[in-house]
């Protein structure tokens, strides 16, 4: 399985590709999960101890292993080349492509947001199946070019990787998202309804149809007798399925930050640390009075800093009484400012290393907005929306 995967962290999944980085292809980090690793042994002992030497019994077992390598190897770049082509068109479209990322399922593009329009959706979907038929094609032409002279095993390389491309495409265009074909539906039904939250319901809801169609069918393999196919098949139904899922409630949390603003969830009655403070005091009455990990620190109607729990842990507790909040607080800077028209997408980016902002205007004081806050924000919105959709449903 693979595909084009926008994400809700937008650029900062650059910084953050798990796996082993291996190299840069037009500003995209290439990189492989661990699990990857599971899928690609997986791989060439099936070809090298299974399929090559009942094909060829009369090669020696260096050769089998030799090509094992060999057919794996060049799969995985197909899989790359076919990641590659969503991400070119994309960045073609001016979306940016952090990383592409080879795991046990197959490989996935980082979008760093959603496609514009249906017709740049269309195409980035689209790009990784062609590319995979036309690697087919060339495949199919090495395979029927080698069979003049070079030895059978040879040949039937690159008739596996012809098959295997091949297979790789039409699976990708089966019409569930977060298959490319899912995604060329989602496309089409987007430019008919003009919304994409729509386009993408409809397009998960075939995505989970056709996830558990793969795990019944695995199941019945492993019944039948045929235990690591089926389970493979039961194992990509469950992944299927929870990308389906979460790739639908990814897009309305993307609406949701996209569309809400600082200053429609902010706090206005905010309680207020004074800088000098002692620490013991600090403990006492604000954190474990209020259960709140920090605090804005103001001089008078002035915000001057933040204090935060973590910055009292280090304190001995022989200094707590003696020490104020305004040696250990974090000064007032940029960092942790914003203004009541700031996107929650820019607001929760920012918080991901600070816990709370200041909300000002004009150099005055409106309010403060915590992660906390802002999630639970997000949950009652997203509940709300759920219950509406079921209402529409219903009807």
């Amino acid at each position: 399985m693979d595909g084009a995967s926008p994400s809700a962290k937008g650029k900062s999944n650059k910084n953050n590709i798990g796996g082993i980085k291996l190299f840069r292809i037009k500003g995209i980090q290439i990189a492989i999960d661990f699990s990857w690793f599971i899928i690609f042994f997986l791989i060439i002992w099936s070809l090298s101890a299974g399929y090559f030497p009942r094909a060829f019994p009369r090669e020696s077992v260096l050769v089998y292993w030799i090509a094992g390598l060999s057919a794996t190897l060049l799969f995985f770049a197909s899989v790359l080349a076919h990641e590659i082509a969503h991400s070119l068109v994309a960045i073609r479209h001016g979306l940016s492509v952090p990383s592409i990322t080879l795991f046990v399922f197959g490989g996935v593009s980082q979008l760093g947001e959603e496609a514009k329009d249906p017709s740049s959706e269309l195409r980035i979907a689209a790009a990784g199946p062609l590319s995979s038929f036309v690697l087919a094609g060339i495949f199919y032409v090495l395979s029927m070019f080698t069979g003049q002279f070079a030895r059978p095993i040879v040949t039937a390389v690159f008739a596996y990787l012809a098959l295997v491309n091949a297979a790789l495409g039409v699976f990708n265009l089966i019409p569930g998202f977060p298959l490319d074909g899912g995604r060329v539906l989602r496309a089409i039904y987007w430019a008919k309804k003009g919304s994409i939250q729509k386009a993408t319901r409809l397009a998960s809801g075939i995505g989970k149809i056709f996830a558990v169609f793969l795990i019944i069918w695995g199941g019945l393999q492993v019944l039948a007798g045929a235990l690591i196919g089926g389970l493979w098949l039961v194992f990509i139904g469950i992944f299927l399925r929870s990308a389906a899922q979460s790739g639908y409630k990814e897009l309305v949390l993307r609406h949701m930050l996209e569309t809400a603003r600082v200053g429609d969830i902010m706090v206005h009655e905010v309680v207020k640390v004074p800088p000098d403070e002692p620490l013991d005091r600090l403990i006492k009455d604000y954190f474990l009075h209020y259960g709140y990990k920090g605090f804005p620190v103001f001089d008078g109607t002035t915000p001057v800093g933040v204090v935060s729990i973590s910055d009292v842990l280090g304190v001995p507790e022989s200094a707590l009484p003696v020490k104020s909040v305004r040696e250990v607080m974090t000064p007032l800077s940029g960092k942790f400012i914003v203004s009541p028209e700031t996107s929650l997408t820019e607001a929760f980016g920012r918080m991901r290393q600070d816990g709370r902002l200041l909300v000002m205007e004009d150099g005055h004081f409106m309010g403060l907005i915590t992660k906390t806050g802002l999630l639970r924000f997000l949950e009652l919105k997203r509940a709300l929306e759920e219950h509406e959709e079921s209402k529409g449903h219903s009807r």
